[in-house]
């Protein structure tokens, strides 16, 4: 579901119509260390693309940018056998 608001949020307009509904405080659940890694995924990617448009709106919601998550940075390479790198 959350895949399928992202995909709306690529038009201005509907970035405006996603925030002003109300959907700012869901993606904040998202991104909880509760969720799974996928929703938190889906929910960062969410918040990077209304950001676009909608920046003051997320910088302003409560837990957005203060929240106490950790940040994990995976990628994938194939050097020396590593098949990935974690940072935490």
């Amino acid at each position: 579901m959350l895949q399928a608001i992202n995909n709306l949020a690529v038009t201005d307009d509907n970035k405006l119509k996603i925030v002003k509904a109300g959907a700012l405080p869901h993606y904040v659940k998202l991104l909880s260390l509760e969720r799974d890694e996928t929703e938190q995924q889906a929910a960062a990617r969410g918040l990077w693309v209304l950001a676009f448009k909608c920046k003051d709106n997320i910088v302003d919601e409560p837990g957005c940018l203060d929240g106490p998550y950790i940040c994990l940075c995976r990628q994938d390479f194939s050097v020396n056998g590593l098949q990935r790198l974690d940072v935490y």
